[in-house]
């Protein structure tokens, strides 16, 4: 188990709602121990897994909202 915790750039964001149901929504991906989208920075922090999860399956799980991770450099 490789446990990391980085920040992505969330695209789509519009509102405090939408951090809301970002950070719910990756809270029931298998290996996502925790996460938390903040609408004010547009980012969002995640702690997982990364051999259960990456960044494909995290934006697999965001599409039908509509919101896109990208890795912070």
């Amino acid at each position: 188990m490789a446990i990391v915790r980085k920040e992505f750039i969330v695209e789509g964001m519009h509102c405090g709602m939408c951090a809301v149901s970002t950070g719910m929504l990756l809270k029931t991906v298998t290996g996502v121990r925790f996460a938390l989208a903040d609408y004010a920075t547009r980012s969002a922090e995640i702690e997982y897994d990364d051999t259960q999860v990456g960044l494909t399956q995290l934006n697999q799980a965001l599409e039908g909202l509509g919101y896109r991770l990208e890795e912070r450099s």
